[in-house]
């Protein structure tokens, strides 16, 4: 049987589909209006990366709608083939996405410490994607999920990133080019951590 959620896993559910929500239609504005007007701190990677930029911002975005709902135990109970298509469709994703994002991360010109963060972080989204998908082919459903919150979590870097870049710069005033490096790490890094602290909570609860 699917487990339930309790009123407070709804009420975070949904605050995360909302952030995740809002992120991906920013992220996906330069399919109307071009990566220069949507997103112009991205504008140096055309032409030169206009591909792995694209893939990057526009699979990004589907992953990180998508990504939620393999979570909800409903789906995964009463529509299995639904969440079976959408995972594969989230693990393709991600791992596209998350090469293109290696490849911009290597062409930064926001320094080698921005360039170090963003790109261990590409390779920590494809790998724990990988992992989850491998989990599942050998139906080790249990950590096959585990795997899949990693992925997850790495994928709401995005999210974080987007809130820590205005609060560090409009909320205390800090440079670009001061928080932006500081960032490449801060978006993703308490997220893995937040993802182990989790699987390891339930663990202990349920041992």
């Amino acid at each position: 049987m699917a487990q339930k959620w309790s009123k407070g896993t709804w009420v975070g559910w949904s605050v995360m589909v909302f952030l995740a929500t809002g992120i991906a239609i920013y992220a996906l504005q330069f399919l109307s209006v071009g990566i220069e007007n949507a997103l112009p701190q991205m504008a140096y990677h055309v032409p030169e990366r206009l591909l792995p930029a694209s893939v990057h911002f526009a699979i990004g975005g589907l992953v990180l709608l998508i990504g939620p709902f393999q979570f909800v135990p409903g789906l995964r109970a009463k529509w299995p083939v639904l969440h079976r298509w959408m995972g594969r469709i989230y693990v393709t994703g991600c791992i596209f996405s998350g090469i293109a994002a290696f490849i911009l991360a290597s062409n930064t010109n926001a320094g080698l410490v921005a360039r170090t963060g963003f790109s261990l972080l590409a390779i920590a989204w494809v790998y724990a994607t990988t992992m989850a998908f491998l989990r599942a082919r050998n139906r080790n459903f249990n950590e096959h999920k585990q795997w899949m919150i990693r992925s997850y979590a790495l994928t709401l870097a995005a999210v974080t990133l987007r809130i820590y870049l205005p609060v560090s710069m409009i909320g205390f005033g800090l440079p670009y080019a001061t928080v932006y490096p500081v960032i490449s790490f801060a978006c993703w890094v308490p997220n893995a951590i937040a993802a182990e602290w989790y699987l390891r909570y339930r663990k202990a609860n349920r041992a």
